[in-house]
């Protein structure tokens, strides 16, 4: 302890340059505690605002491939129902005298099979689709990556 000051001086501070200097560095790292979440908060809003940017792009490019896909599908299904109807009523009105029923049969196994072509050239394209959202998600695990987080 320091001995007491003798009358008449005035009494010594507790406080030195030396003590002075940790609680202003306390102090400032106290003030830029609150900068630095707000810093960090921003970056974070950030980040996440143009991940949802990217979705939303995402997401509507592959909407609108969906949608060429089923106009361009409808329209080619129906040129080629509406061909092989007035082909098959060709045949049905050549063979109405002598064979009608294996026209009717035929045609109508003819329309049958070709449903089933495109049921599955319909179901082939549509797994062949990339998953929805697939670049976003892997933008969000090379973040998680360089983060230090789960590879």
């Amino acid at each position: 302890m320091d001995a007491p000051a003798p009358s008449g001086a005035p009494p010594q501070s507790d406080t030195s340059p030396q003590s002075d200097a940790p609680a202003q560095s306390d102090e400032a790292v106290a003030a830029d505690a609150p900068q630095a979440v707000r810093g960090l908060f921003a970056a974070l809003l950030e980040a996440l605002r143009t991940r949802l940017d990217l979705a939303a792009v995402e997401l509507e490019l592959h909407l609108r491939g969906l949608l060429r896909l089923l106009v361009w599908g409808v329209g080619a299904v129906a040129c080629a129902m509406l061909a092989l109807g007035f082909g098959v009523m060709a045949l049905i009105v050549a063979f109405w005298d002598t064979h009608r029923m294996v026209a009717l049969l035929g045609g109508s196994v003819l329309f049958v099979a070709l449903a089933a072509l495109f049921g599955y050239l319909g179901a082939r394209a549509l797994r062949s689709q990339p998953e929805l959202l697939e670049g976003s998600l892997e933008q969000l695990r090379e973040d998680q990556r360089r983060v230090g987080g789960t590879p």
